[in-house]
């Protein structure tokens, strides 16, 4: 049967000689792969966090959907614009981590959809991967809970601001956990020099390791650390 979707890029792998098994987020379905024959030649539009719409049948001998066209939603930047792209590879791995296969969640692809127009509209864009790691945090119900605005302590381990130091957890203070603390709380943003976004970044990929299965190394980190050093 014949259906349409809207969905987010995310990864793709070669399955022949011309055709590529491709993951997506969907809006109705979730996470899903498709089989998309003769894609080497017409995927040349797809890229991480790029939202498309999507026509494809289902496939009764497999779990694998047939892709027959994957057109824009609409346009972004990030082929041409090397720290948008870089980040939308960081985006759509963290994501590939976090979700799973067939699992439906119509506001969290909302959510992503508005963190691509976010990331396609930005003029400045060295902060928008911890604030995507924080913001995807409160999606998976992990969010770092704070008591009181005035604790200055990040305890990675107990996932939440202390006012005192207990130096047997994972905590971290100072810029750092201000950074972070401001975007939970809506504050204004200070101008926070690179090191201190970096350190902001490690410092949730850390605590995505320890509160959401699956989170272990992210490869693109490395590459994003390296556009938001320059």
């Amino acid at each position: 049967m014949k259906s349409t979707d809207l969905g987010i890029f995310l990864h793709r792998i070669s399955y022949s000689n011309t055709s590529l098994i491709i993951s997506f987020y969907t809006q109705e379905n979730g996470l899903k792969k498709f089989i998309f024959k003769g894609g080497k030649k017409k995927a040349h539009n797809l890229f991480p966090m790029g939202v498309s719409e999507l026509t494809y049948y289902d496939r009764k001998e497999s779990d694998l959907l047939q892709l027959t066209a994957a057109e824009p939603a609409f346009p972004t930047d990030f082929q041409f614009d090397p720290v948008k792209g870089t980040i939308a590879f960081f985006m759509a791995e963290v994501i590939r981590k976090v979700v799973h296969l067939n699992e439906k969640d119509a506001a969290l692809f909302r959510f992503l959809e508005d963190s691509v127009r976010k990331l396609n509209a930005s003029k400045e864009s060295q902060l928008i991967p911890v604030f995507f790691m924080i913001d995807l945090a409160e999606w998976m119900g992990v969010q770092p809970f704070i008591e009181n605005d005035d604790h200055p302590h990040f305890n990675l381990d107990e996932g939440r601001y202390e006012g005192i130091l207990r130096s047997q957890y994972a905590v971290v203070s100072g810029e750092v956990a201000e950074l972070i603390k401001a975007h939970i709380l809506g504050w204004e943003q200070k101008n926070y020099t690179k090191q201190v976004r970096i350190a902001a970044l490690e410092t949730m990929i850390s605590y995505f390791r320890i509160h959401v299965p699956g989170v272990e190394k992210i490869e693109a980190y490395e590459i994003v650390k390296e556009v938001l050093n320059a």
